[in-house]
């Protein structure tokens, strides 16, 4: 089997991102987006059923046209999708720890990131089971949130190893943050959590479960 060129392989991913850049405008029917793009209605299904799989695009309803037609399924981009586009809560959440650290003491700022990162925690449906599964759920929370993190178990001890800092872009000027995300974990995992983050470089996570 002769492999696609390079060209070919990036076509599809080429019409995806116009898709998207049209339907970050407002949401569109098949035969809107292919008269946009000059394409068939039957390509822009393809490309949009790719797209629905991993998340970007969902149908949003339907909308009946003028004549007795059926009415067309109207597509739009996820609110995940629409979050990722934004470079906005990086600066957003530096400059707020800054406005934090100049009008709180240190032990108030660490007392109201920990408030933090239990309500976030407390969004989320409660953890029940043994500790190695709140640990689990825990570690899956936080991979929701934009980490990359995995569970080792020593003895009756747990660690959360990430790979990957939800926080990343903060964590390295302003490292009390950890204290919210440590906050969410024990509150998931119902345990007592030893924060032990590697801030150097890449900022990874770690947490240290140990049970009662």
């Amino acid at each position: 089997m002769i492999p696609d060129s390079p060209q070919r392989q990036a076509e599809p991913d080429a019409t995806r991102t116009q898709l998207v850049a049209l339907l970050r405008r407002g949401t569109s029917t098949v035969d809107e987006l292919a008269r946009s793009l000059s394409l068939t209605d039957n390509a822009v299904r393809f490309h949009l059923s790719a797209l629905e799989a991993n998340g970007t695009v969902a149908r949003m309803g339907v909308r009946k046209g003028p004549g007795a037609g059926k009415p067309a399924a109207i597509y739009g981009l996820t609110v995940a999708a629409e979050e990722a586009f934004s470079r906005a809560y990086a600066p957003v959440l530096a400059a707020t720890m800054l406005e934090l650290r100049e009008s709180m003491s240190k032990s108030q700022l660490l007392g109201f990131l920990k408030r933090v990162g239990r309500r976030i925690a407390g969004t989320n449906e409660s953890s029940r089971g043994s500790l190695a599964r709140r640990v689990a759920q825990a570690s899956s929370l936080l991979n929701d949130l934009g980490g990359i993190t995995t569970v080792e178990q020593s003895g009756s001890s747990y660690r959360i190893v990430g790979t990957a800092c939800p926080l990343a872009s903060v964590v390295k000027t302003e490292s009390c943050v950890c204290a919210a995300v440590t906050a969410l974990v024990a509150e998931v995992a119902g345990a007592d959590v030893r924060e032990n983050c590697d801030r150097s470089g890449r900022p990874r996570c770690c947490f240290e479960i140990a049970s009662a």
